[in-house]
């Protein structure tokens, strides 16, 4: 149905001005969903701990692994892997241009990524595990700025617009496309279990953005919830719940229970900080936070136009040793 229904139009050109990537850190921390349905955490491990910028967590199918972003030079970035069973850190891509947003392929052979080419092109690749045999899957667009997988052959993309985002909805090969929303925010997510849809922020309303969603199979859009003031980040657990942080406390939602509004179910402010992406495995046994170094002047990061990543990767690249 969505091919019936997709249309071909041009891009509008896209800048965004750089600013100073934050510092921040990833923490994994130990997920246990009871029989009654409530969520236990234990065993809070900061994977990075070090001063720069370790942000984007992807885990692998099985969950033993956590993919990230990392700058450990001022000039670009690359993707690690942490070895939950070894605790080792693999550095996979070392490239002149910078990597973001690794999520695993389907076949957990290799993983699709935004990067920033040597125009300063942002565009949208499937690379293998150590970095080889890139192809660009998207050839229309040099301004992704992050994206969503929903199945083999269709892309959500949050697309750079001046200082927004537009989403658009491409379909593989022929990169034909639905333009769905503008203004939205970075975080797109496949709902668990839903009619073929995904999940995505509306920021039209600065006073607590509009959680959206929007189904391949009928194209029809809704809203789920309002999310809480300055929140832009949440996950889904795969009986279909939401997580979100704000200030240090882990909070959820539950649309089948939406009168419950907002619930706070933990509070790391003191072990691990105000932190804001969130990741979870496919079991559910595990998720993963980046939240700001400690030390970090949030007065800084709040001054930024744009939140992190890579659509404010304007930086020269050179080719590492």
């Amino acid at each position: 149905m969505i091919r019936n229904i997709l249309t071909a139009t041009m891009l509008l050109s896209a800048s965004a001005l750089f600013a100073q990537q934050p510092d921040t850190d990833i923490y994994l921390v130990n997920m246990n969903v009871a029989k009654d349905g409530k969520i236990y955490f234990s065993g809070i491990k900061n994977i990075t701990h070090r001063r720069g910028y370790d942000n984007q967590p992807a885990f692998s199918k099985d969950g033993s692994k956590v993919y990230y972003v990392s700058y450990h030079d001022t000039l670009q970035s690359d993707i690690y892997v942490y070895d939950r069973n070894d605790t080792t850190t693999t550095q996979l891509t070392n490239t002149p241009e910078s990597e973001f947003s690794p999520q695993v392929t389907s076949d957990d052979l290799g993983f699709n990524i935004v990067r920033v080419d040597a125009d300063k092109g942002q565009r949208f690749y499937k690379i293998l595990m150590d970095g080889s045999n890139e192809q660009q899957l998207l050839g229309t667009t040099d301004s992704v700025a992050y994206y969503c997988k929903v199945n083999d052959t269709t892309i959500a993309a949050a697309i750079l617009n001046n200082n927004s985002m537009d989403l658009n909805i491409y379909e593989l090969p022929d990169e034909q496309f639905i333009p769905l929303a503008k203004n939205v925010g970075r975080c797109l997510a496949v709902i668990p279990d839903g009619d073929n849809e995904i999940s995505y922020v509306d920021k039209a309303d600065t006073n607590g953005y509009m959680l959206m969603t929007f189904s391949l199979n009928t194209g029809l859009m809704g809203s789920v919830c309002k999310l809480m003031k300055g929140v832009e980040d949440y996950a889904w657990t795969k009986d279909g719940r939401l997580l979100c942080g704000k200030d240090g406390k882990l909070y959820m939602f539950e649309p089948a229970k939406p009168e419950n509004g907002w619930t706070e179910i933990a509070d790391f402010s003191k072990t691990i900080g105000d932190f804001y992406r969130i990741t979870i495995n496919d079991s559910n046994t595990a998720i993963a936070l980046v939240a700001y170094t400690k030390d970090n002047s949030k007065a800084e990061v709040k001054t930024q136009t744009i939140t992190d990543e890579p659509k404010e990767d304007k930086k020269s690249k050179r080719k590492k040793n």
